[in-house]
């Protein structure tokens, strides 16, 4: 066990988003039609609407089973002007530019469907509430107190020190002792000043108490320590939800 979070739900869907926009994207170049800003950003709040009314059309499964069927309905008719769209005389740079235009597209698509989806927000809200799942277990308790015990007697020169502070954090988390688990990520920041980790962590237990506006400074420290940008879709879920429970948020 490791504080070390998983990324791989919302990357998923950032990559999803990133094929149906690319696909899109191809039938557009294809017919070297050149968009200016302002149908962009049509494109984008269409590509939303049109992923939004595909999920409120199924119900059956997890959002990965309703989201491919989605994601299929958009690209699958689409992949025939691939060929054309991206020839060969295309440079590798030239590509590399196009996918690096097209995946930003996909993050403001993923962040337009967060804010104006309420399918697809209270899904990807529900997803990251159950980041670090509930373990009141004895068996959990025992580790936590074995794992206090082993970090009070370890000395700086340790280096296991800073796996059993990560893992104390993540299972006082699923045990639900927010104090304990606020009290060691700060113990985290101050002995590790450079990780990223610990601002998540605590993000994640000022969400559970609805500290909305805590969460979102600790999520902006985590993308200054750690560069992932993609942590911003979190904050919108922080936003999302700070709406919801009329709690102003600057």
């Amino acid at each position: 066990m490791t504080l070390r979070y998983n990324r791989k739900i919302f990357y998923k869907f950032i990559l999803s988003l990133c094929i149906l926009i690319f696909a899109s994207s191809c039938e557009i170049k294809s017919s070297r039609r050149i968009i200016n800003s302002k149908e962009e950003d049509k494109s984008i709040s269409q590509l939303s609407q049109d992923v939004c009314d595909c999920l409120n059309e199924h119900h059956e499964g997890d959002i990965d089973a309703r989201m491919t069927p989605c994601i299929n309905k958009i690209v699958i008719p689409q992949t025939s002007t691939l060929a054309e769209g991206y020839s060969k005389s295309d440079s590798a740079a030239a590509v590399d530019v196009m996918m690096f235009k097209e995946t930003n597209k996909a993050s403001k698509v993923t962040f337009n469907l967060v804010t104006s989806c309420e399918v697809f927000g209270s899904e990807i809200e529900t997803l990251y509430d159950k980041w670090y799942p509930v373990d009141s277990s004895a068996e959990n308790l025992r580790a936590i107190k074995l794992l206090s015990d082993n970090f009070q007697r370890a000395t700086d020169a340790d280096t296991s020190r800073k796996r059993v502070l990560y893992e104390l954090i993540a299972r006082n988390i699923k045990a639900r002792h927010f104090d304990e688990g606020i009290k060691r990520c700060q113990q985290m920041k101050s002995l590790y000043k450079k990780e990223g980790g610990a601002y998540f962590a605590s993000a994640f237990i000022y969400n559970l108490q609805k500290r909305y506006p805590l969460a979102i400074d600790e999520l902006n420290q985590e993308i200054r320590m750690s560069k992932d940008s993609n942590l911003r879709l979190v904050i919108e879920v922080m936003k999302r939800k700070a709406r919801r429970d009329n709690m102003p948020i600057k």
